[in-house]
């Protein structure tokens, strides 16, 4: 079979599920050629992902999560991303921020979303149709993590496009977009720097600049770096789940009402069915530090290892039917936050949003329509829709 997970054309219409059904049962740890790389390992099956999230000492997420060595730190000096650490290091800068993100204070900013899930669908709901991915998946995320940052709201839709640029396959964009998109980030980031130093606040960002790292602040560079983590990872599971998990539900007879019907109580079963299906982040990399034997396949130390989520949450070993979207599926083990240490911070935030937005959905609209074909991002790393043109009719 012809494999080729590098081809943006692989993912328009979201996760291959032939070639990862084929990779799963004949190559498990697959060697993937690279045009301008090395090639890299492509590892499917749950457990095989599962156990590798979790084994920092052999496979290190330095000195990138990507397949790709893209040189988006340029300038930076030494400093570089959380996602890009091992313990002890990541353990320590994780810290700063992870109570910020616990079940406990997710759950004290459950209103505050739910107000703004509220706000979202009332901007669409006379129109009768909207750009479902920008007017309402995109909203959410966009406005929560600006919330909790200290910033504009309408700000987080801006920083949000950046993030989706930088996520876009380079062929598919003018020459040095990516970069430009990560310098714009940079000056947004320096002008928060300034404000919250100049007027400090209860915020997230102020709470970085004041956090003490080995008895020192956090140098601007630093900051940068986590600004773009948050600003980033802060949205693309939610954007991409409530935009494709809508979709996959109107192709299903039924769904939308079932849901409707009782979304208290079915809702949460649903929520992590879309995700282990949706999966938005296809693939995490990590480096070997030593020779590792994985499937009577020998790795060599300086390889790259890469887990493939989507194909590892449709995995018959672990899932019964796999390919069938079961909205009432019990016994969850999905990893569409990821796992071990890089476990997604956000998964709390996450699904009090998807929750609220999907509520409110549910609650007010009917007989969702698609106007026009989705449009796919042309990327190998996010599984997700940049438009998706809807119509619907209000509840009564």
């Amino acid at each position: 079979m012809d494999i080729d997970l590098l081809d943006v054309k692989t993912f328009v219409g979201g996760h291959p599920a032939d070639a990862y059904r084929y990779l799963r049962d004949e190559a498990p740890v697959y060697w993937h050629e690279e045009a301008h790389g090395p090639g890299f390992w492509a590892v499917t099956r749950y457990q095989d992902v599962y156990d590798i999230g979790r084994n920092a000492a052999v496979f290190s997420s330095s000195p990138t999560i990507m397949i790709q060595d893209p040189d988006l730190s340029a300038g930076l000096g030494s400093a570089k991303m959380m996602l890009m650490m091992d313990p002890p290091e990541h353990t320590a800068y994780r810290k700063l921020i992870s109570r910020a993100f616990t079940q406990g204070p997710a759950r004290a900013y459950e209103a505050r979303i739910k107000m703004l899930a509220k706000q979202i669908v009332d901007a669409v709901i006379d129109q009768g149709e909207c750009e479902f991915m920008t007017a309402v998946a995109g909203e959410m995320p966009s406005f929560v993590i600006a919330d909790l940052m200290g910033l504009p709201l309408t700000d987080g839709r801006e920083l949000y496009r950046l993030t989706e640029i930088i996520h876009t396959d380079p062929a598919s964009l003018p020459e040095g977009a990516q970069a430009n998109a990560v310098q714009a980030m940079f000056a947004y980031a320096m002008t928060v720097i300034e404000q919250k130093r100049r007027a400090p606040g209860e915020d997230l960002a102020t709470q970085l600049l004041l956090a003490e790292l080995d008895g020192r602040r956090l140098s601007d560079e630093e900051f940068l770096l986590f600004f773009m983590l948050l600003v980033d990872a802060g949205g693309d599971t939610t954007r991409n789940l409530v935009g494709t998990g809508t979709f996959e539900l109107m192709r299903r007879d039924g769904a939308w009402e079932w849901l409707a019907a009782d979304p208290q109580n079915r809702l949460p079963a649903a929520r992590e069915e879309l995700l282990r299906y949706v999966s938005p982040v296809i693939y995490m990399r990590r480096t070997l530090n030593n020779d590792y034997k994985l499937q009577d396949t020998v790795m060599r130390a300086g390889d790259k290892v890469v887990m493939y989520y989507g194909a590892a949450n449709r995995d018959p070993r672990v899932f019964s039917d796999p390919e069938n979207l079961d909205l009432s599926r019990s016994a969850q083990r999905h990893l569409a936050f990821g796992g071990g240490h890089h476990v997604c911070l956000g998964q709390w935030f996450a699904r009090l949003e998807i929750d609220a937005i999907f509520t409110e959905l549910l609650s007010r609209l009917k007989h969702l329509r698609v106007l026009s074909p989705p449009q796919w991002l042309n990327s190998t790393f996010i599984s997700g829709m940049t438009e998706f043109e809807l119509g619907f009719e209000r509840r009564s």
